[in-house]
């Protein structure tokens, strides 16, 4: 009579596993690779104008063109229906 081990069969099934989904992003990045490099994603730039804006002066608003907050309504909460 034969004895079956099979203890090391779940770690190679998850081996397997972790190989496919790897195999799986590597191919999403490959596919995408053009469509991340059109983006502007400049962390240091983003950080630069963030502190050039953060200097104290009042930062216009690009909607209304205005230096004031917006005035909070009559009604701050919302009413449940």
């Amino acid at each position: 009579m034969l004895i079956k081990d099979e203890s090391g069969q779940g770690a190679s099934e998850y081996i397997l596993l972790f190989g496919a989904i790897l195999v799986i992003a590597i191919a999403a990045l490959v596919i995408y690779r053009s469509y991340f490099q059109k983006t502007s994603l400049n962390a240091a730039q983003d950080i630069e104008t963030v502190r050039n804006n953060s200097s104290g002066e009042p930062v216009t608003n690009p909607v209304t063109n205005n230096t004031k907050p917006p005035a909070p309504s009559n009604n701050t909460t919302p009413s449940l229906p």
